[in-house]
């Protein structure tokens, strides 16, 4: 590891003095000077405590990823470091870069000092070499003096082995810095400057979260086992089953496109990058699962009528392309909560998931359970007459039809209020732990 580790004592009145001046009122003073073909960086900040960093990054671009990252870190015992990083992925943990990396420039340490609570972190890069070795393939280009870099600035914790956390908080300056020129950035505070293109990141989670976890699987239970149920019963004209299944995957599929249109936006139109391989799967399972968003309620738009012989394609279509959907939606959700990012902010939140998948298990046996009881005319739903023959009616509106079991109505009570008990328990514990997912995605920096 390169490093040069050591604590200036309060007596270094002279350096405190100096400092203290120059960063007054600001959080951060970045200052870069060039002589002899050496760039001499200096980071001033009054604004680092205890067990955190400060993270200068230089990217070709405005987004974290592929940069060169020099950290000046306050440990838990107040000694300042300052380390030099690469960071490959726009989330992933940075590389430190040792002596004989060669990432352009000689990394050398010149100063670091804590005085009154300002912190100060100097470094010189210099013998800089101007073609890339042919015999490695390097994930990142070479730094260099004669390019204009994008300045990052990130802030973060360190836990309590001095490890690094997530960063809580990022910007992009819109000033430049080239190393081989003079420059100063201050900072009054280290706030996200784009934030509000965050804001984007965590709306698509949130809602992908509620819609897949909550909404389509709703969906699902009601279309699957609630269509005996409420016969004489309808909403606008149609069967309340078939115009509650509507609504909800309506809704559904319109905020899928949202929630996509919103990560679209957010990365800009870009690919992730197969570097990240999480995020790369993560990505295109859930353009799978978009696709089917789309195709679903296309295919019911076009879809023949009931009493049509090829029906039964469109019947299988639809329940195949709907229920593999939403199965690879969770494969998607469970590789999001293994984002640095989002384990940053939550302790294992693919717990959270696995959680809600074993009550959905557990529900969704209960389901089958009455729906086999039921066929097999187990006594407890034929509370008023077991011998009682079974009568079936179609109900046809002119564009559903379906089949009633006259004994719903009266004599399987037991099993509807249980179906009802079983759909309310769904939609809390599915209500509940995407709420507690969609916190930790809104804390997401």
């Amino acid at each position: 590891m390169f490093a040069i580790v050591f604590q200036t004592s309060i007596s270094s009145v002279n350096t405190t003095t100096t400092l203290y001046s120059q960063v007054t009122g600001t959080a951060l003073n970045l200052n870069w000077t060039y002589f002899g073909e050496i760039t001499t960086v200096a980071i001033e900040t009054n604004n680092l405590g205890t067990s955190q960093w400060l993270g200068i990054g230089l990217s070709l671009d405005d987004r974290m990823g592929e940069d060169h990252v020099f950290m000046c870190q306050r440990l838990n015992d107040d000694t300042i470091q300052l380390q030099r990083f690469i960071n490959i992925g726009s989330y992933s943990f940075p590389t430190i870069v040792t002596a004989d990396s060669n990432y352009g420039g000689i990394f050398k340490v010149t100063r670091v000092a804590l005085n009154n609570g300002m912190v100060y972190c100097e470094f010189t890069l210099s013998n800089f070499t101007t073609t890339a070795s042919r015999r490695r393939k390097r994930s990142i280009s070479l730094l260099s003096q004669n390019i204009q870099y994008h300045i990052l600035v990130a802030v973060g914790r360190l836990d309590s082995s001095n490890s690094l956390i997530q960063h809580t908080s990022a910007s992009v300056l819109t000033q430049m810095i080239q190393l081989n020129q003079l420059g100063t950035v201050t900072m009054i505070n280290f706030q996200s400057l784009d934030d509000d293109r965050r804001n984007l990141m965590r709306a698509h989670g949130i809602i992908m979260l509620f819609i897949w976890m909550l909404f389509i699987s709703t969906g699902i239970l009601i279309a699957r086992y609630f269509k005996q149920s409420w016969p004489q019963r309808k909403l606008c004209g149609k069967p309340i089953w078939f115009f509650v299944h509507r609504s909800v995957m309506t809704f559904a599929a319109i905020m899928t496109m949202i929630a996509f249109t919103l990560i679209l936006i957010y990365k800009r139109g870009t690919w992730t990058s197969q570097n990240l391989s999480r995020e790369f799967v993560h990505s295109i399972i859930g353009m799978l699962v978009v696709s089917a968003a789309f195709i679903q309620p296309t295919m019911a738009l076009f879809r023949c009528h009931p009493d049509h012989q090829y029906r039964f394609i469109f019947n299988y279509a639809h329940a195949i392309v709907g229920i593999g959907a939403w199965m690879l939606s969770i494969v998607t959700i469970f590789l999001a909560t293994l984002f640095p990012i989002f384990n940053s902010v939550m302790n294992k939140p693919w717990r959270i998931l696995v959680a809600w998948l074993s009550v959905e298990f557990v529900i969704l046996i209960g389901f089958e359970c009455l729906e086999l009881f039921n066929r097999k005319h187990w006594p407890l739903f034929n509370v008023k007459n077991v011998n009682k023959s079974l009568e079936m009616n179609v109900v046809n509106n002119g564009s559903e039809s379906t089949s009633i079991d006259d004994r719903s109505s009266s004599e399987n009570i037991l099993k509807e209020r249980i179906k009802t008990f079983l759909l309310a328990l769904h939609i809390l514990v599915a209500f509940g732990l995407s709420l507690t997912l969609a916190v930790g995605v809104g804390q997401v920096s």
